[in-house]
């Protein structure tokens, strides 16, 4: 260990365990994940009602914060190890044909993509205030795009930080699911988070599935063409709502990202010359990002959906929240 992470274990006791804030927590899947490695989430902080209405069922220990992120006075906020934020991530995708304006029209925040996506400028607002000795910020890889990502990275620089940047797949973290997103790992004071990726089994849609077959097909569906190519009778299929997909064995393959907006994702299953069919359930796109069948959701349907689909992947939290804890001293030998 290095001598300021040292330094920096001994300022907090090692009994205490270590302690973090999640920003733009949404339902709460890094609370999850972070828990699991051993963080006590101190704070979490969201705008949208429904999402902290979920978080709070689920995580009633946790201090919540109804905010405009953008504007609230971090000095308010406890200071913790760790600052875990996952900014909107809506207006860097490239759904729409959505185009990047140069970073002269980014920073005049003249309209709705630039303001949402100015929120990730909290971060570094945050970070100034608290000095958390490690942040870990997650968002699409897009995010990388942004004309205004070298002035927000220099940020963090200009304020101490190391920074690693990442793009990890929830399949490779055991999850059932084929989810590629961004992290960026800062750190202060010399703090040497080890990154090195574990090696995990892939886990099948297979296992997250309920035994439910579905609806014998009696009209002709999107994904009817999918379904006419499965050969192997009695055994389940991913069928996906897109173009030019193509049906998969669910007992060998992950299902594709979970999203937000829509159910994309359906098993079809072929017996006896009959086919069946099913929507992929929102219960079961919560165990593909790690959610545990007694997470409590709050909202409708759709609202569940994109709450679900928003989620950071619990696994994917929890590896990083184990490797931050060891690098700075928490559980170690005194």
């Amino acid at each position: 260990m290095l001598p300021s992470a040292t330094a920096h274990a001994r300022r907090r006791p090692l009994t205490a365990g270590p302690t973090a804030t999640d920003l733009f927590a949404g339902g709460g899947g890094s609370t999850t994940g972070l828990g699991k490695a051993g963080l006590r989430v101190v704070i979490a902080a969201n705008h949208w009602p429904t999402a902290l209405a979920t978080h709070r069922l689920n995580h009633p220990d946790v201090e919540h914060r109804s905010d405009n992120l953008s504007e609230v006075d971090w000095r308010t906020f406890p200071s913790t190890d760790l600052l875990w934020a996952s900014p909107s991530c809506v207006w860097h995708c490239r759904a729409g044909g959505r185009r990047r304006p140069p970073a002269e029209v980014e920073r005049l925040r003249a309209d709705a993509g630039a303001i949402d996506r100015a929120t990730a400028f909290a971060v570094i607002a945050a970070a100034e205030v608290h000095k958390y000795p490690v942040v870990i910020i997650e968002n699409v890889p897009e995010f990388l795009d942004w004309t205004l990502f070298p002035w927000w990275l220099g940020g963090l620089h200009l304020l101490g930080y190391k920074t690693s940047e990442m793009i990890l797949d929830a399949a490779d973290f055991g999850h059932a699911q084929h989810r590629r997103r961004l992290f960026i790992v800062a750190t202060l004071d010399g703090i040497n988070v080890d990154l090195d990726l574990p090696t995990m089994p892939r886990v099948p849609a297979s296992a997250i599935l309920d035994e439910d077959p579905g609806k014998l097909v009696t009209r002709r569906l999107y994904v009817s063409d999918q379904i006419e190519q499965i050969a192997e009778e009695g055994v389940p299929h991913l069928v996906t709502y897109r173009r030019n997909a193509k049906p998969r064995r669910a007992d060998q393959h992950q299902l594709a990202t979970i999203t937000a907006g829509g159910n994309h994702h359906a098993v079809a299953t072929v017996r006896d010359g009959k086919s069946w069919h099913r929507l992929v359930s929102n219960r079961e796109c919560a165990r593909a990002q790690g959610f545990p069948d007694d997470y409590q959701f709050v909202g409708t349907g759709k609202e569940v959906k994109r709450l679900i689909g928003n989620a950071v992947p619990v696994g994917i939290a929890q590896f990083l929240g184990e490797r931050a804890a060891a690098a700075l001293g928490y559980g170690a030998a005194a």
